[in-house]
């Protein structure tokens, strides 16, 4: 389903020419961030019981995921951050080295800073022009399946809905500012 909903953001971007690494599993991967950044919120307000429990496990949760994020992160550090373009067909990336049209391998994204773990698409390259002292690069989705393709479709839309919201709430800001 062709959409112009996109996410503009800087992060962590690779290209594996070899294509997608063993055991990559890009929709539970996709699962997890978007449980992640549908935590709900802290519950400092309520002091009850329970609230204090669930505040534990939150505390504990986030210490994990910080520890395995620092482990993969030593065995593997991230790649450089660069401004991206994503949709649901397509990736465009800024690269300091150029990739020749009609590559074909797998792009790693890491989508949350909170899970130093790419997920992985694999991909052809459409397009690589100069820009400037770099790359820009396109790349389109191949062979996602149907359930990974409604994943990352989900998450466009929810981070693009996010996108708007902060521009919309930066405005308000400069507006009640002056």
């Amino acid at each position: 389903m062709p959409t112009a909903v996109a996410i503009h953001a800087d992060m962590p971007v690779c290209w594996r020419p070899e294509g997608l690494p063993s055991g990559a599993n890009g929709t539970l991967l996709m699962r997890v961030i978007a449980l992640l950044e549908a935590a709900p919120p802290h519950f400092d307000d309520d002091d009850s019981d329970e609230a204090i429990r669930w505040q534990a496990m939150e505390a504990r949760l986030d210490l994990c995921i910080q520890l395995v994020g620092q482990l993969l992160i030593q065995h593997a550090p991230l790649s450089e951050t660069c401004p991206v373009n994503i949709t649901s067909e397509e990736i465009t990336w800024r690269s300091a080295s150029a990739l020749a049209k009609g590559s074909v391998g797998a792009i790693g994204l890491y989508l949350s800073p909170q899970v130093p773990q790419p997920l992985w698409l694999p991909a052809e390259v459409s397009s690589c022009e100069p820009l400037g002292d770099a790359w820009s690069i396109t790349a389109q989705y191949r062979g996602l399946d149907d359930e990974l393709q409604d994943w990352l479709d989900k998450t466009i839309f929810r981070r693009h809905r996010r996108e708007i919201s902060e521009r919309k709430r930066h405005a308000y800001d400069e507006d009640t500012d002056s």
